[in-house]
Protein backbone atom coordinates (compact mmCIF):
# COMPACT_ATOMS: atom_id res chain seq x y z
CA UNK A 1 0.00 0.00 0.00
CA UNK A 2 1.43 3.36 -1.03
CA UNK A 3 2.00 5.91 1.76
CA UNK A 4 0.53 9.37 1.52
CA UNK A 5 2.98 12.27 1.50
CA UNK A 6 2.18 12.99 5.16
CA UNK A 7 2.68 9.34 6.14
CA UNK A 8 5.95 9.16 4.24
CA UNK A 9 7.19 12.33 5.92
CA UNK A 10 6.27 10.95 9.36
CA UNK A 11 8.00 7.65 8.56
CA UNK A 12 11.13 9.52 7.42
CA UNK A 13 11.01 11.69 10.53
CA UNK A 14 10.84 8.62 12.77
CA UNK A 15 13.66 6.91 10.84
CA UNK A 16 15.92 9.95 11.28
CA UNK A 17 15.11 10.28 14.99
CA UNK A 18 15.81 6.59 15.60
CA UNK A 19 19.03 6.65 13.57
CA UNK A 20 20.31 9.77 15.33
CA UNK A 21 19.48 8.34 18.77
CA UNK A 22 21.20 5.05 17.98
CA UNK A 23 24.33 6.77 16.66
CA UNK A 24 24.48 9.17 19.59
CA UNK A 25 24.19 6.29 22.06
CA UNK A 26 27.34 4.72 20.59
CA UNK A 27 29.48 7.73 19.75
CA UNK A 28 30.37 10.84 21.73
CA UNK A 29 31.81 12.60 18.68
CA UNK A 30 30.06 15.15 16.50
CA UNK A 31 28.14 12.87 14.11
CA UNK A 32 27.68 14.27 10.61
CA UNK A 33 24.34 14.73 8.85
CA UNK A 34 25.63 12.38 6.14
CA UNK A 35 26.15 9.61 8.70
CA UNK A 36 22.71 10.11 10.26
CA UNK A 37 20.96 10.22 6.89
CA UNK A 38 22.78 7.10 5.67
CA UNK A 39 21.86 5.20 8.85
CA UNK A 40 18.21 6.11 8.25
CA UNK A 41 18.39 5.10 4.57
CA UNK A 42 17.67 8.68 3.48
CA UNK A 43 19.47 11.65 1.99
CA UNK A 44 20.74 14.68 3.91
CA UNK A 45 18.03 16.65 2.14
CA UNK A 46 15.46 14.83 4.27
CA UNK A 47 17.09 16.19 7.44
CA UNK A 48 16.92 19.78 6.19
CA UNK A 49 13.42 19.35 4.78
CA UNK A 50 11.98 17.89 7.99
CA UNK A 51 14.06 19.50 10.74
CA UNK A 52 15.58 22.57 9.08
CA UNK A 53 19.09 21.84 10.34
CA UNK A 54 21.21 19.30 12.16
CA UNK A 55 20.59 21.23 15.39
CA UNK A 56 16.85 21.00 14.69
CA UNK A 57 17.14 17.22 14.36
CA UNK A 58 19.12 16.92 17.59
CA UNK A 59 16.57 19.08 19.38
CA UNK A 60 13.81 16.82 18.05
CA UNK A 61 15.66 13.79 19.47
CA UNK A 62 15.83 15.44 22.88
CA UNK A 63 12.14 16.43 22.79
CA UNK A 64 11.24 12.91 21.66
CA UNK A 65 13.12 11.55 24.69
CA UNK A 66 11.11 13.88 26.94
CA UNK A 67 7.88 12.56 25.39
CA UNK A 68 8.95 8.95 25.97
CA UNK A 69 9.34 9.62 29.69
CA UNK A 70 5.78 11.01 29.76
CA UNK A 71 4.46 7.47 29.20
CA UNK A 72 5.55 6.81 32.79
CA UNK A 73 2.70 9.00 34.00
CA UNK A 74 -0.08 6.77 32.61
CA UNK A 75 -0.27 4.20 35.44
CA UNK A 76 0.00 6.96 38.05
CA UNK A 77 -2.70 9.02 36.36
CA UNK A 78 -4.99 5.99 36.34
CA UNK A 79 -4.77 5.49 40.13
CA UNK A 80 -6.05 8.61 41.96
CA UNK A 81 -5.93 6.79 45.31
CA UNK A 82 -2.11 6.87 45.48
CA UNK A 83 -0.85 9.40 48.05
CA UNK A 84 1.65 12.07 47.02
CA UNK A 85 4.79 10.38 48.45
CA UNK A 86 4.00 7.14 46.63
CA UNK A 87 3.34 8.94 43.33
CA UNK A 88 6.67 10.76 43.61
CA UNK A 89 8.53 7.59 44.58
CA UNK A 90 7.07 5.57 41.70
CA UNK A 91 7.70 8.35 39.21
CA UNK A 92 11.34 8.81 40.26
CA UNK A 93 11.94 5.04 40.17
CA UNK A 94 10.38 4.75 36.71
CA UNK A 95 12.31 7.82 35.50
CA UNK A 96 15.61 6.19 36.48
CA UNK A 97 14.59 2.91 34.89
CA UNK A 98 13.84 4.70 31.63
CA UNK A 99 16.95 6.85 31.86
CA UNK A 100 19.16 4.08 33.16
CA UNK A 101 21.54 4.54 30.25
CA UNK A 102 22.59 8.00 31.48
CA UNK A 103 26.20 8.28 30.50
CA UNK A 104 28.84 10.78 29.53
CA UNK A 105 27.78 10.28 25.92
CA UNK A 106 24.12 11.09 26.60
CA UNK A 107 24.90 14.04 28.82
CA UNK A 108 27.37 15.45 26.29
CA UNK A 109 24.64 15.20 23.64
CA UNK A 110 22.12 17.00 25.83
CA UNK A 111 24.61 19.76 26.63
CA UNK A 112 25.37 20.23 22.91
CA UNK A 113 21.65 20.61 22.20
CA UNK A 114 21.25 23.10 25.06
CA UNK A 115 24.16 25.17 23.74
CA UNK A 116 22.64 25.15 20.26
CA UNK A 117 19.33 26.31 21.74
CA UNK A 118 21.00 29.21 23.53
CA UNK A 119 22.17 30.48 20.14
CA UNK A 120 18.93 29.87 18.24
CA UNK A 121 15.70 31.45 19.51
CA UNK A 122 13.53 29.00 17.53
CA UNK A 123 15.23 25.96 19.09
CA UNK A 124 15.12 27.56 22.54
CA UNK A 125 11.36 28.08 22.22
CA UNK A 126 10.87 24.45 21.16
CA UNK A 127 12.85 23.22 24.15
CA UNK A 128 11.16 25.61 26.59
CA UNK A 129 7.71 24.60 25.34
CA UNK A 130 8.55 20.88 25.61
CA UNK A 131 9.88 21.25 29.15
CA UNK A 132 6.91 23.35 30.27
CA UNK A 133 4.47 20.80 28.83
CA UNK A 134 6.35 18.02 30.62
CA UNK A 135 6.05 19.86 33.94
CA UNK A 136 2.34 20.54 33.33
CA UNK A 137 1.65 16.86 32.64
CA UNK A 138 3.46 15.80 35.82
CA UNK A 139 1.68 18.51 37.82
CA UNK A 140 -1.71 17.15 36.72
CA UNK A 141 -0.73 13.74 38.10
CA UNK A 142 0.43 15.27 41.40
CA UNK A 143 -2.73 17.37 41.88
CA UNK A 144 -5.39 16.41 44.45
CA UNK A 145 -3.19 13.78 46.13
CA UNK A 146 -3.25 12.96 49.82
CA UNK A 147 -0.14 14.63 51.24
CA UNK A 148 0.09 12.54 54.42
CA UNK A 149 -1.95 9.32 54.81
CA UNK A 150 -2.42 10.23 58.50
CA UNK A 151 -4.39 13.31 57.36
CA UNK A 152 -6.38 12.12 54.31
CA UNK A 153 -8.29 15.37 53.96
CA UNK A 154 -5.09 17.36 53.25
CA UNK A 155 -4.55 17.24 49.50
CA UNK A 156 -2.29 18.93 47.00
CA UNK A 157 -3.65 21.97 45.22
CA UNK A 158 -2.88 22.88 41.62
CA UNK A 159 -0.32 25.40 42.93
CA UNK A 160 1.38 22.75 45.13
CA UNK A 161 1.47 20.29 42.24
CA UNK A 162 3.02 22.82 39.85
CA UNK A 163 5.80 23.79 42.27
CA UNK A 164 6.57 20.16 43.16
CA UNK A 165 6.61 19.07 39.50
CA UNK A 166 9.01 21.90 38.60
CA UNK A 167 11.27 21.00 41.52
CA UNK A 168 11.27 17.27 40.66
CA UNK A 169 12.23 17.96 37.06
CA UNK A 170 15.02 20.34 38.12
CA UNK A 171 16.37 17.86 40.66
CA UNK A 172 16.32 14.90 38.27
CA UNK A 173 18.01 16.87 35.48
CA UNK A 174 20.73 18.13 37.80
CA UNK A 175 21.17 14.76 39.45
CA UNK A 176 21.57 13.01 36.09
CA UNK A 177 24.39 15.38 35.15
CA UNK A 178 26.05 15.16 38.57
CA UNK A 179 25.82 11.39 38.64
CA UNK A 180 28.16 11.09 35.63
CA UNK A 181 30.90 12.90 37.54
CA UNK A 182 30.31 11.70 41.09
CA UNK A 183 28.47 8.39 40.81
CA UNK A 184 25.99 9.48 43.47
CA UNK A 185 23.62 6.63 44.41
CA UNK A 186 20.15 6.76 42.90
CA UNK A 187 18.64 6.52 46.37
CA UNK A 188 19.86 10.06 47.09
CA UNK A 189 17.73 11.43 44.25
CA UNK A 190 14.71 9.47 45.45
CA UNK A 191 15.01 10.72 49.04
CA UNK A 192 15.54 14.29 47.87
CA UNK A 193 12.46 14.20 45.61
CA UNK A 194 10.37 12.68 48.40
CA UNK A 195 11.39 15.57 50.65
CA UNK A 196 9.55 17.84 48.21
CA UNK A 197 6.27 16.74 49.77
CA UNK A 198 7.06 19.44 52.36
CA UNK A 199 6.27 22.02 49.69
CA UNK A 200 2.60 21.03 49.97
CA UNK A 201 2.42 21.48 53.73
Amino acid sequence: MRLTRTEARQANRRALLDAARELLSRDNTDISVDTIAAAAGLTTGAIYSIFGSKSGLLMAVLIDDIARVDVLLDPLRDDPSLPLPEVIDRYVSAWFTTNGDDSKTKNAFELRVLLAAVEDDRLLKQLTDAMNEEIERLALVLQNRVIDPARPSDRTTAAHASVIASAIKALLTGFALRRVATGDPLDLARRTCLALTALAS
